[in-house]
């Protein structure tokens, strides 16, 4: 029928979930809150709620219900959609109360919630699919618990902080925004969206592991668009040789005033090598972005938190290597390290792509490109409100 039973403190029989897309939704008889007092004119009070579930269950044709329907006013739709950032088999999950009532879901998928009541089950359909009929999600809060209880070693002398532990409370929640221990882990569950007309990106990013072609693309990028994709010079501290030209390749720079501007936050992002500081600052982006031109960043994926907002507007490609190759020793680390990279950064990509040569991979990736400029798209709720 679509609906699951629960009693209140006083062992009444209260309707506690609705599904959506199910018959009793479709009919609206029923609602989150009432209270069931006869099922086919037999009392709903003193049997347990396995036993009211099998009743229902077990009834062919007609079920007669007798209602004291919930007061509380009936709340508008919801209208909230969420892109996943994890890969979700309710078959696997082993705190579902219902498996066969979950939504299967991968990353990146955008999830219209149709319900939160429950703290820890939300009801959702992924958006674009065939089906009208909702399943249950686990919520960011349950979600962000899993993980972290998962990464951190197990502390038997804490108390449990479980939300869906029986009777006990934990007062300090965790919340993901002022977690110290979810920054540290990085722990990520949904991120909600909002879905937009179609606008211009301003921001080319290119993620991969080195050695995987990033600069070959990069450079064929800006040798075939001159006007359209444009490269910032990062900003150094090592000498500058003869044949460079100042504001053109690099911009150069002493170690004091760099040390400043780092201290400052003007950098996207630093590092050195061989004993010499580089990095990109911001304002050479947004130079780049007020002559009409897309800027190019091919950065490291934990810069891709800070490069992630409006401002940039960034369409970032994750580039893997080759599955067309021979196998070798440097291939299996390079795919490796992809690995490492994909598995800890995927819930951030636009666009994933296998490099079997800088062609085939120029024109998917333009393509991709002009697609996501000229398409409704979902960004991060951050970016418009």
């Amino acid at each position: 029928q679509g609906i699951t039973l629960k009693q209140n403190d006083k062992q009444s029989c209260m309707v506690a979930r609705i599904f959506h897309g199910g018959m009793i939704h479709r009919q609206g008889s029923l609602h989150v809150g009432d209270e069931i007092i006869e099922i086919n004119g037999q009392s709903a009070s003193n049997h347990s709620v396995d036993q009211l579930q099998k009743m229902l269950k077990e009834t062919k044709g007609m079920v007669s219900l007798k209602v004291i329907p919930n007061q509380q006013s009936r709340l508008p739709a919801l209208q909230m959609f969420m892109r996943a950032q994890f890969d979700y088999d309710p078959k696997k999950d082993s705190l579902i109360p219902c498996k066969e009532a979950g939504l299967k879901f991968q990353i990146g998928d955008v999830i219209q919630i149709i319900n939160k009541d429950d703290s820890n089950w939300w009801q959702g359909r992924v958006e674009g699919s065939c089906t009208e009929s909702a399943g249950l999600i686990p919520s960011p809060e349950l979600q962000e618990w899993r993980v972290a209880s998962v990464t951190q070693p197990s502390q038997s002398e804490s108390p449990s902080c479980s939300p869906f532990g029986k009777k006990k409370k934990c007062k300090d929640k965790y919340l993901a925004k002022h977690s110290s221990i979810f920054d540290q882990l990085d722990v990520v569950s949904y991120e909600e969206v909002v879905r937009l007309p179609a606008f211009k990106r301003k921001t080319l990013v290119l993620i991969g592991a080195s050695g995987v072609g990033r600069s070959h693309i990069k450079n064929a990028l800006l040798s075939n668009n001159p006007d359209k994709f444009m490269y910032p010079p990062p900003y150094t501290t090592r000498p500058q040789k003869k044949n460079e030209v100042d504001g053109k390749d690099y911009y150069f720079v002493s170690t004091e005033e760099m040390t400043r501007d780092i201290s400052a936050n003007e950098f996207l992002e630093f590092g050195s090598y061989q004993g010499n500081m580089f990095g990109t600052k911001f304002e050479t982006v947004h130079k780049i972005h007020q002559q009409d031109k897309v800027a190019i960043l091919d950065i490291e994926p934990q810069t891709l938190k800070i490069v992630r907002t409006a401002e940039l507007s960034p369409f970032i490609v994750f580039i893997a290597p080759t599955d067309k190759a021979e196998e070798s020793e440097a291939l299996q680390q390079l795919r490796k390290d992809s690995e490492s990279i994909r598995s800890r950064y995927a819930h951030y990509f636009d666009l994933s792509l296998v490099n079997n040569g800088v062609e085939e991979s120029l024109q998917l990736l333009q393509e991709a490109f002009e697609h996501a400029c000229s398409s409704p798209q979902w960004v991060p709720v951050s970016w418009v409100y």
